[in-house]
C-alpha cells in the first residue's frame, strides 16, 4: 500500500485528496482509489465549467432577420451620472444582418468633441483623451463568430476611480468586422465595417454646466423658401449639455409666422456643435425676424439670439419693374407725341389765321343798287372769335374765324388732340388733369357749334 502511495500517480492528485490519503491506504483498495480520483477530476471540470459560465454571462439567440449588408448595434448611446469609485454593468446587443458569418471584434476608444461646428466628435483610436473613459469600460467577451440572423447580448463593466475628476467623459464601445466584396472592376476587396455604442458618463462632483449660443446662420437674402436655419451652441462648461428650444419668425409687421421646434443635440465640453432648422415655406416677400430661444442644463438657464432675413422673388420683381418703367417710357411717350401734334395744329391755325382772318373792320359802304335775284351768291357771314377764348390754355388772344371750313377742321384736330391728352392722364392715374383737359375740349367743341362732339365729351366726363 505503501508503494501505491508513493507512485507517480499520487504526484497529480490534487491536495484536498493528498489529505485523504490515509484513508484511502487504510479503508480503499486500489481500484477504489481510481474510481474515486476520476470522480473528483470530472468534478473540477464541472466546477470549471460552472465558473466560465458564470464569468461569461452572454447569450446568442438566432433571429429570422433580413439581410442588409449590415451590423447592427442597440442602443447606439448611454448617458449614465455616476458617482468616483462607483461601478455599473449595460447590457449591449449586436445583430450580424451582414448575410455571412462574421467574427466581430470588440474594442474601446475615447472621443470628445471639437471647436469646429460641423465636425461632431473625434474618436482618439489608441490614444487617451482628456475627456476619456476608454480605460473604465470592460466589455464581457472581446470577440465572438456570428452567423447571419445571430444577435449577441453582452454586458460592459464601467468602473470609475475614485480620482476622477467630476465633469463628464467619454468612450465609445465598437463592434467591427472585416466583409469581402469585390469592386467595379471584379477585384477583391476587403472592407472593416464597425458600429458603435457611446458612453457619456457624467461624474458628480464640481460639475459646470456653461454654454453660449452663437449667431443664427442664414442667408442675408432668399428669394424661395423652404429656409435653413443653423444654430451653433457653445459649450464651456465641462460637462455635455443637450440644449433644445424653439424659434419663431415674425414678419415685418410683427405677426408669428411660424413656430418651429428645435430638437434636443448633445454637445461635449469645450467644444462648438451645430444645428440645422428647417422653415418649410416656400412663398416668401419682405422681412423675417428669426428668433431663436434655447435652453439647457439641469436648472434651465436660457439663451436668446435673433437676427433678420430679406425674402424677395427677384426674377419676378425684375420682371414687373421692367414692364412698369416700359408702361411709363410709353405714356410719357404718347403724351410728348399728342403734346407735339397741339403745337403743329396751332402752327398751322396761326398761319391759316394771318392769311384769312386778319379782319379790318371798315366803315359800310353805300348801299348798292339791288341786282337781280338770280346773280345773288350767298355767302357764309364771318364768324371771329379770339383762340384762347376757345383754347384758354394757349393764352393766345388773335383772332379766327369760324366760318372758314378749313379752321373748323384745325379746331377739330385741337379738340381732338385735347381728348387724347384727356385720355393719357387717365391712364396715369391723374383725373384732375384730365378733367381739366376734357372741359376746355367741351368749351371748345360747343363754342364751335361740334355739337356731336360735346356730347362724347360730357360722357366722357360723367365717366371720371
Amino acid at each position: 500500500m505503501a508503494d501505491a502511495i508513493s507512485s507517480p500517480l499520487s504526484k497529480n492528485v490534487p491536495p484536498f485528496l493528498r489529505k485523504a490519503a490515509p484513508l484511502l491506504t487504510t479503508r480503499i483498495t486500489w481500484p477504489g482509489r481510481i474510481t474515486f480520483l476520476v470522480s473528483g477530476l470530472i468534478m473540477l471540470v464541472v466546477a470549471g465549467a460552472v465558473f466560465t459560465a458564470d464569468s461569461y454571462a452572454y447569450t446568442v439567440e438566432q433571429h429570422p432577420d433580413q439581410v442588409t449588408g449590415q451590423l447592427v448595434v442597440s442602443p447606439t448611446k448611454y448617458d449614465l451620472k455616476m458617482k468616483p469609485g462607483e461601478t455599473s454593468s449595460q447590457d449591449i446587443i449586436v445583430a450580424n444582418r451582414t448575410g455571412k458569418t462574421q467574427t466581430i471584434e470588440f474594442s474601446v476608444e475615447d472621443f470628445e468633441g471639437s471647436s469646429d461646428p460641423a465636425q461632431a466628435t473625434f474618436f482618439m483610436g489608441d490614444e487617451d483623451s482628456n475627456w476619456g473613459a476608454r480605460h473604465w469600460i470592460e466589455p464581457e467577451i472581446r470577440s465572438i463568430v456570428l452567423d447571419q440572423g445571430e444577435t449577441i447580448t453582452f454586458s460592459a463593466k464601467i468602473s470609475v476611480p475614485r480620482s476622477a475628476e467630476a465633469g463628464g467623459h467619454y468612450a465609445a464601445l465598437f463592434s467591427s468586422s472585416e466583409m469581402e466584396t469585390t469592386d467595379e472592376h471584379g477585384s477583391a476587396i476587403s472592407i472593416t465595417s464597425r458600429v458603435g455604442c457611446l458612453f457619456l458618463i457624467s461624474v458628480s462632483g464640481d460639475v459646470r454646466e456653461e454654454g453660449n449660443i452663437g449667431p443664427i446662420e442664414k442667408p442675408s437674402f432668399t428669394e424661395y423658401g423652404p429656409l435653413e436655419i443653423g444654430l451653433v451652441f457653445n459649450n464651456t462648461g465641462n460637462v455635455h449639455l443637450k440644449p433644445s428650444g424653439r424659434i419663431i419668425i415674425t414678419n415685418f409687421l410683427g405677426q408669428t409666422m411660424a413656430e418651429i421646434p428645435v430638437k434636443e443635440w448633445v454637445v461635449l465640453p469645450e467644444s462648438s456643435r451645430r444645428n440645422l432648422v428647417e422653415w418649410d415655406e416656400h412663398n416668401l416677400f419682405g422681412r423675417y425676424t428669426i428668433r431663436a430661444e434655447i435652453t439647457y442644463g439641469a436648472e434651465g438657464q436660457q439663451v436668446t439670439v435673433s437676427d433678420s432675413v430679406w425674402a424677395l422673388p427677384w426674377k419676378i420683381a425684375l420682371v414687373v419693374a421692367v414692364s412698369i418703367v416700359i408702361f411709363i417710357v410709353l405714356i410719357s411717350f404718347l403724351v410728348r407725341r399728342k403734346r407735339g401734334n397741339r403745337r403743329e395744329l396751332e402752327t398751322e391755325l396761326e398761319r391759316l389765321r394771318g392769311k384769312d382772318t386778319d379782319v379790318t373792320l371798315e366803315p359800310e359802304p353805300a348801299p348798292e343798287e339791288p341786282v337781280p335775284a338770280t346773280d345773288v351768291v350767298e355767302r357764309p357771314a364771318n364768324r371771329l372769335i379770339e383762340l384762347n377764348v376757345l383754347f384758354p390754355s394757349t393764352e393766345d388772344s388773335r383772332v379766327i374765324n369760324l366760318a372758314d371750313p378749313e379752321i373748323q377742321e384745325l379746331v377739330r384736330d385741337l379738340i381732338n388732340s385735347e381728348l387724347d391728352l384727356a385720355r393719357a392722364f387717365i391712364e396715369e392715374g391723374n383725373p384732375e388733369q384730365a378733367r381739366h383737359e376734357l372741359l376746355e375740349a367741351r368749351n371748345a367743341a360747343r363754342t364751335a357749334g361740334m355739337l356731336a362732339e360735346a356730347g362724347g365729351i360730357d360722357d366722357m366726363l360723367q365717366s371720371l
